[in-house]
């Protein structure tokens, strides 16, 4: 088995023989020129007491190639190898730099020498994914750590509520009490997993499956009039308006955009909830509004970040997954969803979607 050969030694090759080649091309043109030279003087014999031949001067050429040949091969293997280590060397330093980095979570960059040579652009590439790899991993890693913590919590209260009622017999009324926390618990862990569920269809990208014409006006209302369904204490006023607009997507999906974002205005707004859907040359918006306290701050950044929860006056329910899971199923439609607070004490959440 032939041992690999390194880049180093075929680059260095290359070059020596790129010289070499050049000079026996150079020499074979001399030896064409000399056999021309020799033909024409058979054809036209020198005038007597002339010395010197036309093409002397390429006989001479000739002679200084044959004896400096070697001493230009040599100079060029080691000419070149001194090039080649100094081209070679951000490959060195990137190699050593991985092998340094295998063991941390990805932390490497690629050395960028500000030549703005091809290197430059690989390893400028390179950086930037390897910093959005770095930072899908950890969002992926605070991810799976926050479903991991929700899904005990529920899980917890099934298994206590279960070992307590298998210690000793109990009466039915117990019994019923028990399944009922059962249920409600069970209820949410299902919620929790179709959410985990459908963000990572989301995050492959396979989310948005069904396309038909989608007519938002009346899909606003049928998910307003399930809101209304819901008991809830002091709900405020449900209030839809706008044109009929269609896009085309998943209904399903779109109106699941559409409760998510209607439960969360209910359950901060104080008097009054607007949906309005509007035509615009683009597509469609849709804008939820209500007129709770809206959202602090500090934790604008983190507002649609999956389980990302404000303080207990602002999102004291829910999973924190509701506006991320959002985000992933307008985004899925090739839309966008953003937040504002208005000057009015209004909070208003805005989609917006291609037609």
């Amino acid at each position: 088995m032939t041992r690999p050969q390194s880049l180093r030694s075929r680059m260095t090759r290359f070059f020596a023989g790129a010289v070499l080649s050049t000079l026996l091309l150079y020499g074979v043109l001399v030896t064409v020129v000399l056999g021309v030279s020799d033909w024409w003087e058979q054809r036209h014999p020198r005038p007597h007491g002339q010395e010197e031949a036309l093409f002397d001067d390429a006989r001479e050429a000739l002679g200084t190639v044959l004896l400096t040949a070697p001493f230009a091969v040599v100079g060029a293997v080691v000419l070149g190898r001194l090039f080649v280590d100094r081209a070679l060397a951000p490959l060195r330093e990137a190699s050593s730099r991985a092998r340094a980095a295998r063991a941390s979570a990805l932390d490497l960059s690629l050395p960028v020498r500000g030549t703005g040579d091809e290197w430059d652009t690989l390893a400028s590439t390179l950086n930037g994914l390897l910093s959005e790899t770095r930072s899908s991993l950890a969002r992926i890693r605070g991810f799976t750590s926050d479903a991991a913590h929700e899904l005990r919590t529920p899980l917890t209260v099934i298994l206590g509520e279960t070992e307590l009622a298998l210690r000793r017999e109990r009466s039915p009324d117990e019994y019923r009490r028990a399944l009922e926390i059962v249920q409600l618990e069970s209820l949410g862990l299902a919620s929790l997993v179709d959410a985990l569920l459908t963000l990572a269809r989301a995050d492959s990208g396979a989310l948005v499956s069904a396309v038909a014409p989608v007519e938002l006006l009346q899909l606003a209302e049928a998910s307003a009039r399930r809101m209304e369904r819901v008991p809830r204490e002091n709900a405020p006023r449900l209030r839809v308006s706008g044109v009929p607009v269609q896009v085309r997507g998943d209904a399903v999906l779109l109106g699941r955009v559409f409760d998510n974002l209607l439960s969360n205005a209910l359950r901060h707004g104080r008097n009054e909830v607007r949906v309005e859907v509007h035509s615009t040359p683009a597509g469609a918006r849709v804008a939820v509004s209500d007129d709770g306290p809206g959202v602090e701050p500090a934790f604008l950044p983190r507002l649609f970040e999956r389980f990302a929860r404000a303080d207990d006056a602002r999102s004291g329910e829910g999973l924190g997954l509701g506006l991320a899971l959002s985000r992933a199923l307008v985004e899925a439609h090739g839309g966008t969803l953003s937040y504002a607070r208005l000057e009015m004490h209004s909070t208003v959440f805005t989609v917006r979607l291609p037609s």
